[in-house]
């Protein structure tokens, strides 16, 4: 089975062994210790005899004291994704098989569709039903923290979560901390973003076209309206969900509305609106000559498909999407064909690129006993591979023990699977078994990665809208209304852009806008 990575500094490491040594000695006892090592905090150091697949026996700072007297408790975890009602029981009753013998727990996970998922979390969080912790992204942090959705980790994590304070650095908690509480724990994995386009290689390579020199958007028109002659019934372009990503280096400063324009520029921290920016004129507008063209679908933000399933169905070629180191492999494995990606845009990092982030819900009767499980999951490669890939031999084959390589069983592929594996949604993809087709040193590449961003003068920011929650509610409705049919190109930008932009300064736009820049000027301030 893979061996844990060690990626910390040598000094860290010594601090690590030292540490065991510690333990090792005053109980008598053989343990493995994952301990937090570089500045980024994406690493894993394990004993010689420790593996990925995890045995029981992993150890952490929280077997310091006996949990396993506990009363029982069943912890509900809620997360995206497809996968079968019977799958996600077989997972949940092997990852309960670890957490009752330590803890005395018993994990339920709840999966939903990624394009149902946020009207559930709305639900849940809402309602009485019980939940105890679940994956969000960064969108709703600080309007959930304001609407009591979820609640504070500091008195819990001390206690509960020990490991998740000792691994994970203070500058990744600073993005996940509201007026100096953590109420997230932060994934993981990449923290870096660029942009670009991926697409299926083999009809790329089929129509000839050079592509080897795209560095932009608008360099890829001649690739794509090549696709559209050879293949007059597949779509260049596609939708996910509704929605199409926008290529640019913005910081979008923690949501709402109100951008730096461009974060790889160090000296500026004017706070913009990003709509009414040429650069977002020029998108727009490209967008809907694209779909003139029939490069786009012209009711692409309406769709309700995601991108892969129409690319895995041979109905679209590509779509704009993040890239990270293993992108393409990820893509293959939710397409079922070989992907080629182009990057458009430098490497940089934000507060919202910790954008993966896990809460506990205001609704859960014990915080501590969720926190026991995130820590957990954070730090024990066997709890981390059932969670994240599923149940050995059904879900995925080891086939490099030595390396802690996985593929797909006989028969099984990315749209047949009942427990589909995104990775990157969990706690510590870090821990975890690679895909084949990855690279075995991916979780490496992905430090290196994100030591490569340029970092946002804004970074560490929060952004507290709690003084214009009534300008931010409006604002968040035109957006709705407008947003997605530009990006997608599906209604014309010389007619909907100026009501667009209209419209949100009767909403308040300028208001939050102002009141986002005073927020930022504080914290500039803070650091000097």
């Amino acid at each position: 089975m893979q061996k844990a990575r060690t990626r910390g500094t040598a000094k860290k490491e010594e601090n690590q062994m030292k540490r065991l040594l510690t333990m090792l000695l005053s109980a008598a006892l053989l343990v493995s210790a994952f301990a937090g090592c570089g500045g980024e905090g994406k690493e894993s150091s394990a004993t010689s005899g420790e593996t990925a697949g995890g045995s029981s026996s992993n150890q952490a700072s929280t077997e310091e004291t006996d949990w396993s007297s506990q009363e029982p408790y069943t912890v509900k975890l809620l997360i995206p994704g497809d996968a079968k009602t019977e799958d996600v029981e077989e997972v949940s009753a092997a990852a309960s098989k670890i957490l009752e013998e330590k803890y005395n727990t018993t994990l339920e996970i709840m999966r939903v569709g990624f394009g149902s998922y946020p009207d559930q979390v709305n639900l849940m969080l809402s309602s009485g039903e019980k939940l105890d912790v679940l994956y969000n992204n960064r969108d709703i942090f600080v309007s959930a923290i304001n609407n009591g959705q979820i609640i504070s980790m500091e008195e819990y994590l001390p206690e509960y979560g020990p490991d998740l304070l000792e691994q994970i650095p203070e500058e990744r908690w600073a993005t996940t901390s509201l007026n100096g509480e953590k109420y997230a724990v932060p994934a993981n994995k990449e923290v870096a973003v660029s942009w670009g386009f991926s697409c299926v290689k083999e009809m790329a390579d089929a129509t000839g076209v050079d592509y080897s020199n795209i560095k932009t958007e608008e360099d890829l028109v001649p690739l794509l309206e090549a696709v559209k002659e050879m293949y007059p019934d597949v779509w260049p372009v596609v939708s996910g969900g509704g929605a199409m990503t926008v290529l640019n280096t913005n910081d979008d400063l923690g949501g709402d509305i109100g951008s730096l324009l461009d974060c790889t520029n160090p000296d500026d921290t004017t706070v913009i609106n990003w709509y009414a920016s040429d650069e977002y004129k020029e998108i727009v507008e490209r967008r809907y000559e694209w779909v003139k063209k029939g490069l786009i679908p012209p009711d692409a933000s309406s769709s309700s498909d995601q991108a892969a399933t129409q690319i895995a169905a041979g109905r679209g070629f590509g779509q704009f999407c993040n890239t990270k180191p293993g992108i393409e492999v990820e893509q293959q494995r939710s397409t079922t064909k070989e992907m080629l990606v182009f990057t458009l845009t430098p490497v940089y990092t934000t507060t919202t690129r910790v954008d993966i982030l896990w809460y506990i819900a205001h609704n859960s009767t014990q915080p501590g006993r969720a926190i026991q499980v995130l820590n957990e999951l954070y730090i024990n490669p066997e709890l981390a591979n059932i969670c994240i890939n599923g149940i050995e031999g059904k879900h995925y084959e080891l086939i490099d023990e030595e390396q802690g390589i996985i593929a797909y069983p006989e028969g099984v592929d990315g749209t047949t699977t009942g427990y589909t594996s995104n990775p990157w949604a969990w706690p510590n993809e870090m821990i975890s078994y690679v895909w084949d087709g990855d690279s075995p040193t991916i979780w490496e590449d992905t430090t290196a990665w994100n030591d490569s961003a340029i970092v946002s003068p804004a970074m560490g920011f929060t952004w507290d809208n709690a003084n214009v929650l009534n300008e931010v509610t409006a604002v968040r409705n035109v957006r709705g209304k407008y947003a997605n049919a530009l990006e997608c190109g599906s209604i014309d930008p010389a007619e909907a852009l100026p009501a667009f932009l209209e419209e949100l300064e009767t909403a308040g736009a300028n208001t939050i806008i102002e009141e986002k820049q005073k927020q930022l000027d504080e914290y500039l301030a803070s650091k000097e």
